[in-house]
């Protein structure tokens, strides 16, 4: 959209354990590895709680994007 290739390199997870380490508790990045590499069901889905607080439902990213895309070029 705006035009320029953004790269996505996959981190192996002893990697990303260790880039997480520099600002993340020891404790929590096992579990947020866990989360972000193999999320369960129920945490790919957008829970009510998003229209409750937005008071609409929610929206694609991509809507976003085309909205504020004026601000980034």
């Amino acid at each position: 959209m705006l035009g320029e290739d953004v790269a996505f390199v996959e981190l192996s997870r002893e990697d990303a354990h260790a880039a997480m380490a520099r600002f993340m508790p020891e404790d929590v990045i096992g579990g947020t590895l866990d989360a972000l590499g193999s999320p369960l069901p129920s945490e790919r889905r957008v829970g009510p709680d998003v229209r409750a607080v937005l008071g609409r439902p929610a929206r694609p990213f991509r809507d976003w994007v085309t909205r504020n895309l004026p601000a980034f070029t």
